[in-house]
């Protein structure tokens, strides 16, 4: 029984390790807060649909996004059950954060790669500071980034019926989970094309329940609200329709590329690009494993790539993971099978990786907040400066504030308040609450730093992340 026992987590000793980790990132953000878009994009609808007991399906043109909303129903359908609470929200995250570093996990054995290079491949990969961000936090990407690698590991291994729910799943995630499954469609059928040099669209079955479903939602969505995908009634998201110009277009390009290289990721993409490079001059793969990633984050690309960056709307570094996952995948295995100075590039590439979790930009540069797992340091200082603010009785209805935390702690923190800052004025507001974790325009921060016209009555401060409470001087 003993030797059964000790055989039992000799095997299963990296999902244990899985598992392990998954509750200590949940038990770490169990009250971290709805953040960045999530609190729109998620909370808002969620609570919409547990205020009315689910009585309507479509949220109203002013809370609504374009998105499907099956992720707010699961939330909200979760507290009619166990009860409103951050707490109860980031346990409904756990089988997901679970099941997704499983999944990874999974990806890699799939593969075929030797399981001590695999396991520092995992390392690397759930290290990287924007997916553990994520993971951390209540957000559409780690539904959808559990989908997507599901999808590709039911390809890998022929799993028609889990392709086809998963697939399913993917695409009513979120609109960026159904960009996400064109490209699962776009690899597939080059991954079959590379396997038996022919195309028979039998293959492809799996597929037609999720593009039905989400077709059969857009045109019941358009039947009902006139609109699709942009919301062309709220001037909330009116950027989100307008395309941009074309010197627009070449600073997109020049984003994307910066939000792929961004916190710690420099080397690994440095290593890539040389991956490109010898692929386009001896124009052959090393071998089928690097090929089959090599798919995987061109079909990614090539349908990300031309949407972001025809628009105006801003995005965000947690597009791109569905292309960074396999990237780190694929260099670290080359750079293990081909290369001799293989120690000094993984020491490198890692200590590169670790240092994305500390990288703080100047007050003045725009920083991906929720793509870094600094921004935990925020949660800190913010229910400090609400405490302060509740013990010394100062209303928080007159206090300007910035994104995210000019939403109702309603949806922000579950609280059973429904009040929440004001939009930040700095002409007219006498209190102002500020943090160089909000990005705001320059004339703001100019503003607030002129000691004649404004002084600091409070600051919190934690690992180099500051909020402070302004106040105009009479």
């Amino acid at each position: 029984m003993k030797l059964k026992i000790l055989h039992f987590f000799k095997n299963k000793s990296v999902e244990i390790f899985l598992l392990a980790f998954s509750l200590i990132l949940i038990i770490i953000s169990r009250n971290y807060p709805f953040y960045w878009d999530n609190i729109v994009q998620i909370s808002v609808p969620a609570n919409w649909y547990f205020d009315t007991n689910f009585n309507y399906f479509f949220l109203p043109d002013d809370i609504a996004t374009g998105h499907p909303t099956f992720i707010g129903m699961y939330f909200a359908a979760i507290w009619k059950l166990f009860g409103k609470s951050l707490f109860v929200t980031h346990l409904a995250m756990f089988p997901f954060v679970f099941g997704l570093a499983i999944q990874i996990n999974q990806l890699i054995r799939n593969l075929e790669i030797q399981k001590n290079t695999g396991f520092v491949i995992l390392i690397f990969v759930l290290l990287d500071t924007t997916l553990l961000s994520q993971m951390s936090l209540i957000t559409f990407e780690v539904f959808q980034l559990f989908f997507y690698i599901l999808c590709i590991n039911a390809i890998l291994n022929n799993k028609k019926h889990i392709l086809s729910i998963a697939f399913l799943c993917l695409v009513l995630t979120s609109l960026r989970g159904t960009i996400c499954g064109g490209g699962i469609v776009l690899f597939h059928i080059i991954y079959d094309f590379y396997k038996y040099r022919n195309f028979v669209l039998k293959r492809y079955i799996p597929y037609l329940l999720g593009i039905f479903a989400i077709i059969a939602f857009l045109f019941y969505f358009y039947f009902e609200k006139g609109w699709v995908v942009h919301n062309t009634v709220s001037n909330a998201w009116k950027e989100s329709a307008e395309f941009a110009s074309p010197m627009e277009i070449l600073r997109n390009i020049g984003v994307f590329a910066w939000r792929l290289v961004d916190f710690g990721r420099v080397i690994i993409f440095v290593f890539f690009a040389l991956f490109i490079f010898k692929l386009i001059k001896e124009r052959k793969y090393e071998n089928s494993t690097l090929r089959t990633l090599f798919l995987i984050i061109v079909s990614q690309f090539v349908v990300i790539f031309p949407i972001i960056i025809i628009y105006k709307n801003p995005f965000g570094h947690r597009y791109f993971i569905p292309i960074i996952i396999p990237v780190f995948i694929l260099v670290i295995l080359w750079v293990n099978l081909f290369n001799k100075e293989k120690k000094i590039f993984l020491t490198l590439a890692f200590t590169c990786l670790i240092s994305g979790h500390f990288w703080l930009y100047s007050k003045k540069t725009a920083q991906g907040w929720d793509a870094s797992t600094i921004h935990w340091n925020y949660f800190n200082v913010r229910n400090k400066m609400l405490k302060y603010l509740n013990e010394n009785e100062i209303n928080i209805n007159n206090i300007g504030t910035f994104f995210p935390n000019t939403d109702s702690v309603k949806y922000i923190d579950l609280d059973t308040k429904d009040i929440r800052f004001k939009d930040a004025n700095i002409n007219e507001d006498n209190f102002i609450l500020y943090s160089n974790a909000f990005n705001v325009e320059d004339v703001i921060i100019d503003a607030l730093n002129t000691k004649k016209k404004w002084s600091i009555i409070k600051e919190f401060r934690l690992n180099r992340i500051y909020l402070r409470l302004y106040k105009k001087n009479d």
